[in-house]
């Protein structure tokens, strides 16, 4: 029952102007520009609720603080290089994304299996825990379109659509409940459900072929995005919308998926006397055809101009879930911009250098590595020509 995340790519791999905004990356196609050039650009966080990042896919070890209610953990990267002409931009891209959910009780579980640390004697644990994610690359085309309102509004709009191949999927979720016998041992009535297409068909000890057939998981799809900004030229004040994926769905085709359940019949003991259970004991393996919707994934916020600052206050928001932002920018002079911002759901501190031709920033709640529940990094490239 160990926690899996996908794998924070591409960080340090491409040169670092986009626009994808927040936690999650929403890229608004209302502010692609007019002028040519060439562009690279990337977006990247993940962050969780409850211990180190660089503990969360393993043994959860160190400081543990998670929520009362439903804890979270979150994958977002996004890179996208290409060229711009007159609002026009058709970029190669690629996506990874993530999303965990687990109520407490999982959470507290999960830790206390991962350190062998005991379990708390007479204490029934609600199991529910899911995790989405997918990763994909393909190419993208988006534009934007300037409508004069009259009077003293300036209104943009832009729209996207992306193809999209799929490199990897992962849909789990555990359900049941595990009631404790002592500190070592429980009973369970659980249940895994589990989708991904790394596992190994080959491997008889992860996945039962059905027939003994070998099949190669693919996934094909498509996204399409949407976007506003609204000026108001006299005080400079804007607002903006964005929605990647307004309509997306990936399809894809024989994907490995187990079911597997957790009883008293399948658990045996290790060496230090700890309860383990034989999934394969009742694991049933088959390959599925699976349509993917994408969630949708918003992007607001609000900017007001004071001088040589610029004060913004913003949120995402998917499935159920915001994440609020409030920021400042600073004008150096005309070439340079200093930003900063902090996000109010993982309490991470972002700060960025901006130039006419480039963007670099970095956001963490901690300046120890080791410690940090949460990170990301963003930048990008403008070649003008």
């Amino acid at each position: 029952m160990k926690t899996n995340t996908l794998t924070l790519f591409l960080c340090l791999v491409l040169p670092l102007l986009g626009h994808a905004e927040g936690l999650l990356a929403v890229d608004n196609p209302a502010k692609n520009g007019q002028g040519n050039k060439v562009y690279a650009a990337l977006e990247a966080f993940e962050g969780n609720d409850q211990v180190a990042m660089r503990q969360y896919g393993t043994e959860w070890q160190g400081n543990y603080s998670p929520r009362n209610g439903t804890n979270i953990g979150l994958l977002s990267a996004r890179a996208e290089t290409g060229v711009q002409w007159q609002g026009y931009r058709l970029g190669a891209l690629y996506r990874a994304e993530a999303l965990v959910e687990a109520n407490r009780d999982t959470s507290d579980l999960v830790r206390q299996y991962n350190n062998s640390s005991g379990y708390d004697v007479g204490r029934t644990y609600q199991l529910d825990y899911q995790i989405r994610g997918f990763e994909t690359n393909g190419a993208r085309l988006s534009k934007s379109f300037q409508l004069d309102l009259g009077g003293p509004w300036q209104m943009d709009l832009g729209f996207g659509l992306s193809y999209l191949h799929g490199k990897r999927i992962k849909l789990e979720t555990v359900s049941g409940q595990v009631v404790t016998l002592n500190t070592k041992d429980f009973n369970a009535g659980a249940s895994l459900n589990d989708a991904d297409s790394r596992i190994n068909v080959a491997d008889s000890a992860t996945f039962n072929a059905p027939f003994g057939r070998l099949a190669a998981p693919s996934g094909e799809g498509y996204a399409l995005d949407a976007g506003v900004v609204l000026r108001h030229r006299a005080s400079g004040t804007s607002f903006e919308l964005a929605v990647a994926d307004l309509a997306g769905r990936m399809d894809w085709k024989d994907l490995p998926t187990n079911g597997t359940n957790y009883s008293t019949a399948t658990k045996y003991y290790d060496a230090n006397g700890y309860v383990q259970f034989n999934p394969s004991a009742t694991r049933t393996s088959s390959y599925q055809n699976l349509c993917q919707v994408l969630d949708p994934k918003l992007w607001l916020a609000a900017n007001y101009p004071m001088g040589d600052f610029e004060v913004q206050a913003a949120s995402s928001y998917t499935r159920g879930y915001w994440f609020a932002q409030a920021g400042v920018k600073y004008h150096l002079n005309p070439q340079w911009v200093i930003n900063a911002d902090f996000d109010f759901r993982f309490n991470t501190f972002g700060l960025a250098l901006q130039h006419r031709w480039f963007y670099l920033g970095l956001r963490m709640d901690s300046t120890d590595m080791d410690t940090a529940k949460a990170y990301g990094l963003n930048g990008g490239i403008n070649i003008p020509f």
